[in-house]
């Protein structure tokens, strides 16, 4: 039943716009979401969703942004990211280091200064096939309601991340 749904998760998110909410999917399925303030834990795609379900139940858009250490890109955008952490402190942001070492992406989160509400680090690049990612960096918006209602591939600038947030609300 847990495979199922997790398997229906993944599936499902993928698609902007999707009718059923990350919300659904993962109370059926029962995964654990990592603490508020998680850094660097071990996770995939179901701890990524939990952590998403619970934001929206809490009333909270999230963004989630899939980095590494060794994507250029990725340190193009942490200022754009770092600043509108700090902007909209409404809207939940989950960090993911995808496919990275930990001492590496350890570094990384401190030199780019990124202090995302939680990251977690995906060894295996599962968060990144449950959202469909097609390259580095990925960011999903999600909606109150849980929903991908956005997926933008490649470095963030503040007038792309204006434009989300604000479909997000404050």
């Amino acid at each position: 039943m847990v495979a199922a749904a997790l398997g229906a998760l993944a599936l499902g998110v993928g698609a902007c716009g999707d009718p059923a909410p990350v919300v659904d999917a993962v109370a059926e399925a029962g995964p654990t979401a990592p603490p508020a303030d998680a850094h660097l834990v071990d996770g995939g795609w179901p701890e990524a969703a939990a952590w998403i379900a619970r934001e929206s139940a809490g009333g909270r858009a999230t963004v989630v942004n899939l980095f590494a250490s060794w994507c250029g890109p990725c340190r193009e955008e942490a200022p754009v990211l770092r600043r509108a952490m700090a902007d909209h402190p409404g809207i939940a942001f989950l960090g993911v280091d995808h496919i990275d070492r930990r001492p590496e992406g350890e570094a990384f989160l401190e030199e780019e200064e990124l202090g995302f509400d939680a990251t977690l680090f995906d060894v295996a690049g599962d968060v990144a096939a449950g959202i469909g990612a097609r390259g580095m960096p990925t960011t999903a918006f999600f909606d109150r309601d849980g929903r991908l209602v956005a997926l933008h591939t490649g470095p963030l600038t503040e007038a792309d991340l204006a434009e989300r947030l604000a479909e997000l609300g404050p």
